[in-house]
């Protein structure tokens, strides 16, 4: 396939020409390109982003395929301009053995459309078989969500993990704030039962040990100005669009849809988040799309479930942060496309370049629309975002030289989604 008469974003910055696909992987990038007999794709002057690497995913499926399987999942993804994934392993049951993380790669195998891989968790007591299963990616929950874990237990897991994420808030800190919290219906509460501190302690200490050892850690969701300050040469982050772009004051506008770990902050916590994320010290961007049944979210400030949905809609939000001059389109390829792919090693991915899978999202930045979560393809329709108005939107996605998603039309069939890495 020829995809001509396009703008390109490349690590170079934009490039008006044409793309050149052969055998999944792009062949060339320039001007003018020759290229008989193979298919032309016109695009007229629309712009080409590299498909998204979203490395902070959760598809449910297993037992709560109710609330996501990864076939919806992965709709939603291809959706929302997303080629590949990295799934985190608290499912039901929960991703922490060998068999389970096969078992896990071979359903997403049968069921997914996108190009896909699952972390492998971390607990107190499956640090032997990490060792010997070596699944390239690992994540470790310091509030609690895998069991009872400790510094002690990342501090091992630094040693034996090739790419360790961890969910940065202090088990310790949240307990005890949670004895003392009551349960009600204001939602703003929340923010005060994961404090801030939470968060600013297990980063100071986890950046700490991970300098002692010089080994690299990745902190996920980052939501506070003084979790920041504590980052070093051997850390790496993400943050969310909700987090960029929602305070707490959407805990008490939206209620348990806005709820969501580690909970939404203070207007000077997004503000450091954004000048972190524009100097480059914000490694990328990632959904954390957290998936919920409308019965999951119902109850009180502590019964209701925690998590937004947000493959859908991340691409569309930070293209209005362009259009808008918040963020630059460069910086926005950079945190999710480029940058992830290079911190975890995947090199086939995250770039406009010749050698790269042809993984290419079409976008038309003069598209107006609303976020309407009844219209997601995930089975989670709810959003905080619900109404915002949006510039900017998913025309095309090209996944490996095929034409997958058009106008909301899915050209591919479960199955067509890869692997990410060589399966231990």
């Amino acid at each position: 396939m020829l995809v001509k008469n396009a703008k390109i974003a490349t690590p170079g910055g934009i490039v008006r020409g044409s793309i050149l696909i052969e055998e999944e992987k792009i062949a060339a990038v320039g001007r003018s390109i020759s290229a008989r007999g193979k298919e032309k794709l016109n695009l007229r002057g629309k712009l080409v982003l590299p498909g998204l690497v979203d490395i902070h995913v959760h598809m449910r499926d297993f037992r709560e395929g109710y609330k996501e399987d990864l076939t919806s999942g992965s709709r939603a993804a291809l959706a929302g301009g997303v080629t590949s994934f990295l799934e985190m392993p608290n499912t039901q049951p929960p991703v922490v053995s060998a068999a389970l993380h096969r078992r896990r790669l071979e359903l997403a195998a049968r069921r997914s459309l996108v190009d896909f891989w699952t972390y492998f968790g971390v607990t107190g007591d499956n640090l032997e078989e990490l060792t010997r299963i070596s699944p390239r990616v690992c994540k470790l929950y310091l509030d609690g969500t895998l069991g009872e874990v400790d510094y002690s237990t990342l501090e091992e897991a630094l040693r034996l993990a090739d790419f360790l994420a961890v969910h940065a808030e202090d088990r310790a800190i949240i307990e005890g704030r949670m004895k003392s919290l009551r349960s009600g219906d204001d939602f703003a509460l929340y923010s005060e039962a994961r404090p801030p501190e939470a968060e600013v302690t297990a980063v100071r200490r986890v950046a700490s040990i991970a300098a002692g050892l010089r080994r690299r850690v990745h902190l996920c969701h980052l939501s506070t100005a003084g979790a920041l300050e504590h980052l070093n040469e051997y850390t790496t982050c993400e943050v969310t669009p909700h987090h960029l772009l929602l305070t707490e004051r959407a805990l008490s506008e939206h209620g348990s849809l806005a709820k969501t770990n580690p909970p939404l902050r203070s207007p000077a916590d997004t503000a450091a988040l954004w000048q972190a994320l524009r100097r480059g010290a914000v490694s990328c961007i990632a959904s954390d799309h957290a998936p919920h049944a409308p019965e999951d979210k119902e109850g009180s400030v502590l019964e209701a479930a925690a998590g937004i949905p947000g493959l859908e809609t991340m691409l569309p939000l930070l293209l209005t942060m362009v259009y808008r001059h918040r963020l630059s389109l460069e910086q926005l390829v950079r945190a999710c496309c480029e940058a992830p792919a290079r911190l975890l090693g995947i090199e086939h991915k995250g770039a406009v370049l010749p050698g790269r899978d042809a993984d290419l999202v079409v976008v038309d930045m003069h598209r107006e629309h609303r976020v309407r979560a009844e219209e997601f393809h995930s089975r989670a329709k709810y959003s905080p975002f619900e109404g915002w108005k949006l510039r900017g939107g998913v025309e095309m996605v090209i996944l490996r030289g095929e034409v997958a998603y058009q106008e909301d039309d899915f050209l591919i069939r479960p199955g067509y989604g890869k692997p990410l890495f060589l399966p231990p």
